[in-house]
């Protein structure tokens, strides 16, 4: 018998059909990894912008309570607190919306630095910190944060 048997190619059935499955794998986990890896991003971005959103909101009250002509019961006369808050507001101003390492970590730096920033002025200024989201609404309205928990950027 001279030539090959009919049989051969079951010998190899396994391997073709593991080779086969290895290299669709491969192609499908390349293009989900992508996909989530995208959303992943976009939940990060979102969350620290979100946190400078919220620094940022805080300095322009704070500096909108600094200005003179207010009721003295509400305004905001230290020097060395007024000098804090602008420079707050100068920290906080242009952060970078680049997707690379030098701009992450200028973002997390300016997170970092505006935080403690914060902390100093509630205690300069007697205020109590309102951690995000932790603050339950008596009358049953939900903050913007309430309406996100448990959603992902996928499922909007």
């Amino acid at each position: 018998m001279a030539g090959t048997d009919f049989f051969d190619g079951l010998l190899t059935l396994e391997e073709d059909f593991y080779a086969e499955g290895l290299a669709l794998g491969r192609s499908d986990g390349e293009l989900a990894g992508r996909t989530e890896g995208r959303v992943f991003g976009l939940e990060k971005g979102f969350d620290k912008f979100l946190e400078l959103g919220k620094l940022q909101g805080r300095c322009s009250v704070w500096n909108a309570r600094s200005d003179s002509s207010l009721d003295t019961s509400i305004q905001i006369s230290n020097p060395r607190a007024q000098k804090n808050i602008e420079a707050l507001a100068l920290l906080l101003t242009n952060p970078p919306f680049k997707n690379d390492e030098d701009s992450v970590e200028e973002v997390e730096e300016t997170l970092k630095r505006g935080r403690a920033k914060v902390k100093m002025l509630e205690r300069m200024l007697g205020e109590k910190s309102e951690d995000a989201g932790e603050k339950k609404k008596e009358d049953g309205e939900q903050s913007i944060e309430d309406l996100g928990k448990g959603r992902t950027i996928a499922d909007l």
